[in-house]
Parts: structure tokens; sequence; C-alpha cells
């Protein structure tokens, strides 16, 4: 691979560049990966302007820039990538690199979702769901989120779960809800988790399971939904579920605020996490008398 690079392989620098970055045959090198995903991209392998704007996207390897992620991305999609039009749609939504156009985002999901990338389909559909770009359309996202869906991407699966729940786009059907929730919940996606664990708690789409319950908002407070990590500390703090505990009560409460300390809900957190303190506080002097 190495001489067929050097002989200006397209083939054999994108196939050297995914030896180092996986660390699959060499030890795993980012920063020898990323120039040359670069140098095949250049050589007319459109895959790896994927890759080689996602190592500028991230930093990975590569100098972290999202005007140069984007111009790789751009490169991707014009040489038919699928998955470089859907990573350039993202650009377009964030404003990273380029300004926001949700218009041009969508048009760019729809071709990447045409020409069979999962995240094309998953992004088209959000986008008919939030209404962004497009006519807000909730027929059409559950139909994308259920391609995406089918083709492996469980963030879609989510979405097209939060669709049944509450009856949008198509009849609303809490067990087969909960079902997507659990799918996508065991690959590790935080959001399903966490309302897996509200739908468990209160019953709705399956069998009512307080401990199972409590064992998914833990799960999902782990995986960093910060709802969750609240949800859970009521249970410390008043013992419901779960042995009382002040001290495990707070170490969650600080971690939701980490997580998302802007959220609409962090006031409610804070005041809570005061009370929580001064009762630990109390506890402590009464302890030591």
């Amino acid at each position: 691979m190495t001489a067929r690079c050097a002989n200006d392989d397209a083939d054999g620098c994108a196939q050297l560049a995914v030896l180092y970055d996986d660390g699959d045959g060499a030890a795993q090198d980012h920063v020898r990966a990323a120039p040359l995903f670069a140098r095949a991209c250049y050589l007319g392998d459109m895959a790896s302007c994927n890759m080689a704007g996602l190592a500028h996207g991230t930093g990975i390897g590569a100098e972290e820039s999202s005007k140069i992620a984007a111009s790789y991305y751009s490169l991707a999609c014009s040489g038919g990538d699928a998955t470089g039009c859907s990573n350039l749609g993202l650009a377009y939504v964030n404003g990273d690199g380029v300004s926001v156009h949700d218009a041009y985002a969508a048009s760019l999901f729809d071709r990447a979702c045409a020409a069979g990338s999962r995240a094309g389909c998953a992004n088209l559909g959000a986008a008919y769901s939030l209404g962004r770009g497009v006519r807000r359309n909730q027929q059409r996202a559950a139909d994308l989120f259920e391609q995406a869906c089918n083709r492996g991407d469980q963030h879609a699966c989510y979405n097209l779960g939060v669709l049944y729940r509450d009856g949008l786009g198509l009849r609303r059907d809490e067990k087969r809800a909960a079902s997507l929730f659990e799918q996508s919940c065991g690959a590790d996606d935080s959001s399903a988790c966490g309302n897996l664990a509200a739908m468990t708690d209160d019953g709705r789409g399956q069998p009512r399971n307080q401990q199972r319950a409590l064992e998914l908002y833990e799960q999902a407070c782990t995986l960093g939904k910060a709802e969750s990590c609240f949800t859970l500390s009521k249970a410390y703090q008043t013992g419901k579920g779960r042995g009382r505990d002040n001290r495990r009560a707070i170490a969650l409460m600080e971690r939701a605020l980490e997580l998302d300390p802007e959220n609409a809900s962090s006031a409610h957190v804070i005041k809570a996490l005061r009370r929580a303190r001064v009762a630990e506080a109390t506890d402590r002097a009464a302890r030591s008398e």
C-alpha cells in the first residue's frame, strides 16, 4: 500500500489511511492517517474526502477547522459521496465553517438519503419534524426515520419512537415506542434510555416497573442525560426505590448541572441541590452528636 500510494494510487492511499486510522494491522496513528486521507481525496477517492473532513472537523490528527472540514465535505459530496453530502448538510444546519442555510442543508440531506446514506435520511427526517428548511411534515419525518432506523441508525429509531409515543404523523402506539426506545437504549442512546425509563416508571407501553426504571435512569445518566441524573437523585433523596443517600443525591444533582448548565430546569435543580446540601449538613451534625 505504501508503494502504491507513493505512485499516486488513490486506493492505496485510502487503504493505508484506514489502516492507520483504525489501528488494524498497524499502530493507530491519526496524525499519519489524516494527510493520507487528504492525499487520497485529491487523487480522486471521494470517501477519503469525507474522512479528511472529519479529521479537520474533530481536530483528530489534523488542524481543527470547521471551514476546512466543510470544504472537504463539499468535495466529497460533489464527487458523489453520500455521507459527505450529509455531513455538509450538518455544517449548513449548525453554521460550521459555512453560513447557516437550512433549505440548502435539507436538499443535501435529501440527496444523501436518495444515495443510500442512513444519516442523510435521519437528518432529513429531523428537518421535516422540526420544519427546518422544509415545511413541517411529521408523516414524512416518520417515513424517513423508519428508513434510517431500518438501515441501522439507532438515533433515528429513537426519533421514530418519539413520534409513535406522541402520535405525531402516525397513530399513537406506546408499545411500539417503548420497543424502539429499548432498541436505541441498547445502543447507548442516552435520550432513548431516559425516555424508556420514564415510560417504564409510568407503566406506559409496558408493565410498570420502578426498579427497572431506576436502572434505566442510571444508565441514561451515565451516558450523559442530565434530566435522568436529576430524576435519579430524587430517588436517593427520598429513599423511593433506593436507599436514602443524600450524598449520592447531591453528586447526581451536581452531575446534572455539569452536563447541562443551560437547561431550562437548571434553576429547579439548583434549588433542590441547596436543600439537599442543607439536609446533608443537618444529618452530619446529628451524627456527630
